[in-house]
């Protein structure tokens, strides 16, 4: 029982840890670093044109498309 209690205690601190504060911490630091890794390996033109291309693909993509409640 003790055990459990000493789990919760230092579990709980952990998780809202990394749910609020290092979560979005990385999220900023390796999105852009993962983008400039694939800038650097495709090239700066080759990728715009397929960042191009994903966000074409995207905005024409039917399950990307918001049914209206009415119809």
């Amino acid at each position: 029982m003790l055990t459990r209690i000493l789990g919760y205690i230092l579990f709980v601190p952990f998780i809202a840890f990394y749910s609020y504060v290092l979560g979005p911490v990385l999220k900023l630091i390796l999105i852009p670093g993962g983008l400039m890794l694939f800038i650097l390996i495709l090239g700066p033109e080759a990728f715009l044109k397929h960042w191009r291309l994903a966000s074409e693909q995207r905005s024409t993509d039917p399950k990307s498309v918001q049914e209206s409640p009415i119809g």
